[in-house]
This record gives structure tokens, sequence and C-alpha cells, in this order.
């Protein structure tokens, strides 16, 4: 009886979450889903319900300080980290809507796991209790859970600017060593340039930047850190140093940089290597499983027949 009631107020208290959210945010929220794309949000459509609850600012009724500290913080962590997946000029938006997407997948997935829990819980199933408090916990840690994804979108970003700027620091090597300025050959590398890539998108933003007035050398070092990459912010290093000193003898020292970005982009390309080893080895496993059951079925059948 007591199981019952625990399914029946868990699923009426998320059912009821989700129907709050969906009458607060019909036709509120659809100018911001134009400029979100939907295989990078698989739930893009609901994300209106996480924005309504966003925009209730529940935590500020929090009364422990210590608490709202703490979030405080955790909510500073994850808005660095959509910085750097999106830039300056686009992280307040995507900020946003990376708040409404962990709360909407948090509301579906308690939702879905209390009606499933108060259903087990009627046909007798003794796996429906952990369902109905499993809902009521999915509402606070499933967002969390969105917010690691962050770290995995990141770590594939860098992976990608280290696998192009070695080819970038050639290039403007050899510019530089035909007689450009630094900032011409960068120009140069971004106009020419054809293929959409993090890097190049980085680069742009930072040429922007120039043109519209910004030192170059502070151009450069917030292009550095909006990478985040060692040696991308070696490199910007002795860009800005070269620019500072009037140094003759750059050339020489963008080559051993490129040398070392070479070095780079080879330990990545060998680290993408030993993951893609470990993702074919349970398809591998899979096989292995059903040439040994194709194989001793035969002989286990024989067996039994025989006795």
């Amino acid at each position: 009886m007591i199981t019952l009631i625990v399914s029946i107020v868990s699923c009426v208290v998320c059912v009821l979450l989700f129907l709050f959210c969906y009458v607060k945010s019909k036709g509120q929220y659809d100018d911001y889903l134009e400029y979100v794309d939907k295989e990078e949000y698989g739930l893009k459509d609901f994300i209106p319900l996480g924005l309504a609850l966003y925009d209730r600012n529940l935590t500020r009724k929090i009364p422990v300080m210590q608490v709202k500290t703490s979030l405080a913080q955790y909510k500073n962590q994850v808005y660095q980290k959509v910085l750097e997946l999106r830039g300056p000029r686009d992280v307040e938006f995507f900020y946003y809507i990376h708040n409404g997407y962990r709360l909407a997948v948090g509301i579906i997935v308690a939702a879905f796991a209390s009606i499933m829990g108060l259903i087990m819980v009627v046909q007798g199933s003794s796996d429906g209790l952990a369902f109905s408090l499993g809902a009521i916990a999915a509402i606070f840690a499933v967002p969390f859970l969105v917010d690691a994804s962050l770290n995995e979108s990141i770590a594939k970003r860098r992976l990608a600017i280290q696998m192009e700027f070695p080819e970038f620091v050639n290039k403007l090597t050899l510019l530089v060593n035909a007689g450009m300025t630094i900032s011409k050959a960068w120009e140069k590398i971004v106009r020419e340039n054809k293929k959409k890539h993090v890097l190049y998108d980085e680069m742009s933003y930072a040429m922007g930047e120039i043109k519209a007035g910004k030192p170059e050398g502070m151009a450069y070092e917030e292009f550095a850190r909006r990478c985040r990459v060692k040696e991308v912010t070696k490199f910007v290093s002795v860009v800005v140093m070269n620019l500072k000193r009037g140094g003759s003898e750059v050339v020489p020292i963008l080559r051993q940089q490129g040398n070392e970005c070479w070095e780079m982009r080879k330990n990545a390309a060998k680290q993408l290597g030993e993951e893609a080893g470990t993702k074919i080895l349970i398809p591998m496993m899979i096989m292995f499983l059903g040439i040994v059951l194709i194989v001793a079925t035969p002989a286990v059948l024989s067996m039994t027949s025989g006795m």
C-alpha cells in the first residue's frame, strides 16, 4: 500500500511539473528555437519546458547561503565551458539555451520514469518503487549529467584545434618568410580558407577584432585564451613577443613552433587511434561470441540428442 502511495505521489508531482512547464512555455520561446540545431539538441522541441522553469529562478528561494554560493560557483563553471564552446559573441544565448535544455531533459526523464514506476507497481513488479523514487531524483540529477556532456564537447573541440593548428603554423611561416607581416599572413590564411573549422572561426573572430580597432597583440592573446590549447598559447606568446620587440628572427622560431605542433598532432592522432581501437573492441567481442555460439551449438545439440 505504501509503495502504491509513493508511486502515485511521484507520478502526480512529475506529471504536474511537466504540464505546468508546458502551459507556461507554450508559444513563449519559439523565436529562440529558430537558432537551435536539432542535431545538436536532440530534444530541441522540449527546450521551452526547461526555459519556463529556468525563468522562475527557483534557486533564489534557497534559504541556506552556503548552498546558494556553491550553486553560483557551479553555474560560473558551466558558463565558462559554454563560453569556450560558443565564444564571447554567442555565450549568453547558448548558456540560456543550455540551461533550458538540461532542465527539459530532467523533466522528461522524471515524467517518463514516474509513469513507468506507477504502471509497474500496479502490475505487482518490485522494481516499480525504484522507478518512482528515481523519477524524483532525476529532476535534480539529470541536469548535472547534461552539464557533464559539455566536457566531452570541449575535449573534441580542443582535439580538432590540435589536429588543424600545425598546418596553419606552416602556412603562416611560409608567408612571413616570403615578406608578409604576421597580421597580413593571418588575414590571407583566413580569407583563403574554404573549410568550416573551429580554428579558422576563432582566427576570423580575432581578425575582425583587429580591424575593429583592438590592439593586435591583445587580439592574439584572447584568441589563445579561447582556444585553450597549450601549443596555441605558446605560439601566440612568440608572436606577441615579436610584435613588441620587432624581432627579425621570428621565422626560425615559427619553424621550431611548427615542428613542435606537428609532434602535438602526432600525439593527438595516436590518441584518436587508441580511442578507435577501444570502440571497435566491443563489436569484435560480440562477433567473437557469435562465432563461438555458431560453432558450439551443433556440438551441444549432438551431445544432448545422444544422451
